[in-house]
C-alpha cells in the first residue's frame, strides 16, 4: 500500500499495540475467521503470494496459518502485512475494525481493547472515540487528541462518475453503505468538503490508499472538468502502486483517455445499480 507522507502513529506505538493484541486471550480476528477479518482491512485478492502455488495473499495466509501453521502471528504481521510501515488510515482501519461490532465478541471485550489501544495511542496524539452506532452497538473512530479531528479515511472504495449518470451512481452508493462499505460519495460528505480546496482534497482522495476506483464511464464522464480530474489523480495512483486499482463500468463505449482497451470493464447496460453494487462486495470479498 502507498504511503503518501511519513506516519504519525509510530513504529513503537505500532509495535506495542500488535505485542499486546497478540498476547491477549482472544484473538484480534475475534468472532470471524482470519482470512474474513484481514480481508477488511487489506485487499487480500491484490497482493502477491510468497508461495508460487498460490496466486495471491489470500490464498497464501489460508494455506500457512488455516491449513497449515507454519507462519506464526509474528511472520503475518511484521513481514506479510506492513503493519510498521502501512499509511496511518490503514493501520487505524485495522484497529477499529478490532473494535467493530461484527468483529468483537462483546461490550466488555471491546471496552478492554479500546483502553488498551488508547494507552498507546494518546502517546502520538490520536485516541479511538465513538462515532457513532450500528444496531444499537457502538462504532469507534481514531481521532486526533490535538484537535485535528479524524485521520484521513481509509476508504474500501471511492466512485468516480459525472453529474449527469448520478442517479444510478447513488443507488449503488446507498447500497454499499448499507453493507458497512466504507466509501467515497460526495453526498455523504458535505460537512467534510465545505470551505476545502476541492482540487486539491479530490486529488488526494483519488490517487489516495482507498482499495479500489470504481470509474462509471460516459459521455459524459469522458468530457467534464471534475472527472477528469478525478481520472488523473486515479491513474496516478495506479501507476505508482502498480496494483490493480481501477475498475471501470461503462454506460456507453466512449473512449477515456488512459485507460487501455483491454482492461476489463462491467457494462452498466446490463446490470442494475443492485446488481453493480454485488459485484463491488464480491470484489471486496466481503459477504453479500
Amino acid at each position: 500500500m502507498r504511503k503518501a507522507e511519513p506516519n504519525k502513529i509510530t513504529e513503537v506505538t505500532r509495535r506495542y499495540i500488535i505485542d499486546a493484541l497478540l498476547l491477549d486471550r482472544e484473538s484480534f480476528y475475534g468472532r470471524l475467521d482470519l482470512v474474513g477479518f484481514l480481508r477488511r482491512v487489506w485487499p487480500l485478492k491484490d497482493m502477491p503470494s510468497t508461495d508460487r502455488r498460490f496466486e495471491d495473499a489470500e490464498g497464501d495466509i489460508w494455506q500457512h496459518m488455516v491449513n497449515n501453521d507454519d507462519w506464526t502471528n509474528d511472520d503475518l504481521f511484521y513481514n506479510h502485512l506492513d503493519v510498521l510501515d502501512m499509511p496511518d488510515e490503514h493501520f487505524a482501519k485495522f484497529l477499529e475494525e478490532c473494535v467493530h461490532p461484527l468483529v468483537s465478541t462483546g461490550t466488555a471485550r471491546t471496552a478492554r481493547l479500546v483502553s488498551l489501544f488508547n494507552g498507546y495511542l494518546t502517546q502520538d496524539g490520536f485516541a479511538l472515540q465513538a462515532n457513532g452506532q450500528i444496531s444499537g452497538h457502538k462504532l469507534y473512530k481514531i481521532v486526533s487528541t490535538t484537535g485535528a479531528g479524524l485521520l484521513p479515511e481509509a476508504y474500501e472504495i471511492v466512485l468516480s462518475f459525472a453529474g449527469e449518470d448520478r442517479e444510478y451512481v447513488e443507488e449503488v452508493a446507498d447500497f454499499l453503505k448499507a453493507k458497512d462499505i466504507s466509501l467515497f460519495y460526495d453526498m455523504y460528505e458535505e460537512a467534510t468538503l465545505w470551505g476545502k480546496d476541492l482540487y486539491e482534497h479530490l486529488h488526494k482522495i483519488y490517487s489516495g490508499s482507498a482499495r479500489y476506483c470504481v470509474m462509471f464511464i460516459s459521455k459524459h464522464y469522458a468530457n467534464k472538468i471534475w472527472p477528469s480530474h478525478e481520472r488523473r489523480s486515479a491513474f496516478e495512483r495506479a501507476i505508482e502502486a502498480k496494483e490493480e486499482y481501477i475498475l471501470p463500468a461503462r454506460f456507453d463505449d466512449t473512449p477515456l483517455p488512459g485507460l487501455r482497451k483491454t482492461v476489463h470493464y462491467i457494462d452498466l447496460r446490463k446490470k442494475t445499480p443492485e446488481q453493480m453494487a454485488v459485484l463491488i462486495l464480491q470484489k471486496l470479498g466481503r459477504h453479500i
